[in-house]
């Protein structure tokens, strides 16, 4: 079992929309967003920018949500 390190919102973000998960804000009410990408599901994140997320909840998002393996999910945070 891999331990996934805790992050803001901003960055799980910014790891989403980077290469090679490509996901884009395609809409955004408040603090609730929801990502599109081409090859995976549409993702609804609602926390507000600064909360801190805790490395388990980081670990379902990519892992279940996703649908990554942990070893990508890994790669995807680095």
């Amino acid at each position: 079992m891999i331990n996934f390190p805790s992050m803001k919102t901003k960055e799980l973000i910014k790891c989403l929309c980077r290469y090679p998960l490509c996901y884009k804000i395609i809409r955004q009410r408040g603090s609730h967003r929801t990502l599109k990408s081409e090859h995976y599901p549409v993702l609804r994140i609602s926390y507000h920018d600064s909360v801190e997320i805790s490395g388990f909840r980081v670990k379902k998002i990519l892992t279940q949500e996703v649908g990554l393996t942990e070893i990508m999910a890994i790669e995807v945070i680095k």
